[in-house]
């Protein structure tokens, strides 16, 4: 079992670290994510929202930059405490162009967008790099999904870049005289919350692209909702300062037509709008910096291989002591006993979840497969186990009745020829009231042995019943069927076991019935050729006992 554990569980590993379990990992802490039923509405967050109706309303698209002036005008009269832009706007669109580059350089807390990897789009003019633009890049996985953040890269030119929900995260925070404090190259302190860099093989992944500074998003419980405003409402004055002030507000596009949507962990089929992803990596991190929020960690590959070793070996030792206790002619123990391995999966997935909910990802998957071939492994084992032994006698530890009809049948079945042998304890019955059942029990399994030992390889020798036992020897001759039996008869009479109440001798003797297939019959039944040795058995004993009397088959 343990070799079994450790070469699984390297097997295991080994598949996890190439990705081949990679996408049923993600599809496991997506359901995580899912599993969490707590609704909760972020109060330092309000998303301005641009869908059809806005675009309608406005008239063109892209907005104009007098209109998205105006908008912008009316919010930081709110005095929000940041404003995150999720459109680019590094070109002129329509009339008011100047009006629009006037508000970026007077509005130190608005944060503009640029595309920084792959197609990059500059950013608004107006604006300081350092504090006032951010990316607007996300991280998806080859699923589709966006399960991380990219807070900052560094450019071939040497440019340190912030990402969009980044820059509005600092700079909420510094209005709280709390600043990000690199301690070494993989953590960074925020407040309360200590954010490491995620790795290639956290987690689920296996050799992901873990360039820049990447987190896990640690996304909330349920649908968590953000306050939300369209853009027409603010334009009109519909939107209460109130429900500015103080706050992050996000403008993004959610329109449909503009296809700015990207799937999450949080909904198997509904695509997110990419401005509410920007708000939910912002929560996340204000939430973990203020209000010691969770933050979502991978264990490292050392650790993934360690646990996948424990749990293989865990669940393997499990598995193997209920298997102890799984006795012989227990077959239906054991049906029922498989139970044991959903349970043991069941058990990790918890134990699992329980770690997620802490903010620890340990990958299920690995575990789990090599737990289920492991305990799958061991129960085929035991399964064949206890066909063996159900096909042996638990005294004699020869093969029973059961065998013994299934293997004459299979030699009815076969063109050569065989014979049949019946072979019966003389006076057995007087031999138990005489000695007890205790002595009667260790005389059958000597003879038993005797059997066994007398008999050649390709033959066999069965208990039928009591203190009955049959042999069948196949391609023998008469001569050595006698042969065979007359070595058996010495063997017993060595054996010497004393027998007072016998009227043929002073020791344990048996009497046989032979009965002679010469050639294969087709009309030929196991229960006829058991009737003509036992016919042969009764002349046996009618002659005298201790001695064999044979008959050829002759079918009916």
């Amino acid at each position: 079992m343990l070799i079994a554990a450790s070469s699984l569980a390297a097997a295991t590993f080994t598949i996890s670290t190439l990705g081949w379990l990679q996408s049923m990992e993600w599809f496991v802490v997506d359901q995580f994510f899912r599993l969490r039923t707590t609704q909760t509405t972020d109060p330092r967050i309000l998303i301005v929202t641009l869908d059809e109706p806005d675009i309608n309303y406005v008239g063109e698209w892209p907005i104009p930059d007098h209109t998205l002036a105006k908008l912008l005008q009316t919010i930081v009269a709110a005095e929000p405490r940041g404003i995150g832009l999720d459109m680019y706007r590094n070109l002129p669109v329509g009339q008011g162009h100047e009006e629009l580059r006037q508000v970026f350089e007077n509005t130190p807390t608005l944060v503009g967008v640029e595309k920084v990897i792959e197609q990059p789009i500059g950013p608004p003019p107006g604006l300081q790099p350092e504090s006032q633009v951010g990316m607007s890049d996300l991280v998806v996985d080859d699923d589709g999904r966006v399960r991380r953040a990219l807070l900052g890269v560094r450019t071939e030119a040497g440019e340190h870049k912030y990402g969009l929900a980044t820059q509005l995260a600092f700079n909420y925070l510094a209005q709280d005289q709390i600043y990000p404090n690199q301690l070494d190259k993989q953590r960074l302190q925020l407040g309360k919350a200590t954010l490491r860099r995620f790795r290639s093989h956290d987690g689920g992944y296996a050799n992901a692209d873990a360039g820049g500074s990447q987190i896990l998003i640690n996304f909330p419980a349920g649908q968590t909702f953000f306050e939300t405003a369209s853009i027409s409402a603010v334009l009109e004055g519909r939107v209460p300062a109130t429900q500015m002030e103080d706050r992050i507000v996000l403008i993004g596009a959610t329109a449909t037509s503009l296809n700015d949507f990207f799937y999450t962990p949080m909904s198997r089929t509904q695509e997110m709008p990419g401005v509410f992803v920007h708000a939910h990596i912002v929560s996340h991190l204000l939430g973990a910096a203020l209000d010691d929020r969770s933050v979502l960690n991978g264990i490292p590959l050392w650790a993934e291989g360690v646990w996948i070793v424990l749990s293989t070996h865990t669940a393997g030792l499990l598995v193997y002591v209920f298997l102890q206790r799984v006795k012989a002619y227990r077959r239906q123990k054991l049906v029922k006993g498989i139970w044991v391995v959903p349970c043991l999966g069941i058990g990790i997935i918890s134990f699992s979840y329980g770690l997620f909910t802490l903010g620890l990802w340990v990958p299920v998957v690995a575990p789990l497969l090599s737990m289920a071939i492991l305990s799958g492994l061991l129960l085929i084992q035991q399964n064949q186990k206890l066909q063996g032994l159900a096909a042996f006698d638990e005294l004699t530890q020869i093969p029973n009745r059961r065998s013994f009809d299934k293997y004459l049948q299979e030699c009815l079945a076969q063109p050569r020829p065989f014979t049949l042998v019946l072979c019966d304890v003389d006076y057995f019955k007087r031999y138990n009231d005489t000695y007890g059942h205790q002595e009667g029990d260790a005389c059958l399994m000597a003879i038993a042995t005797v059997l066994q030992e007398g008999v050649r390889q390709t033959d066999l020798a069965a208990r039928y019943g009591g203190e009955e036992f049959a042999l069948v020897l196949n391609n023998a001759s008469l001569e050595g069927v006698s042969e065979i039996l007359e070595r058996i008869q010495a063997k017993i009479a060595a054996l010497a076991i004393e027998h007072k109440a016998s009227d043929v001798n002073a020791y344990v003797t048996l009497s046989f019935g032979v009965a002679r297939l010469p050639e294969r019959m087709q009309q030929t039944t196991p229960k006829a050729l058991i009737e003509s040795a036992d016919r042969a058995l009764y002349q046996a004993k009618q002659e005298g006992r201790n001695r064999f009397c044979s008959r050829t088959f002759e079918a009916s």
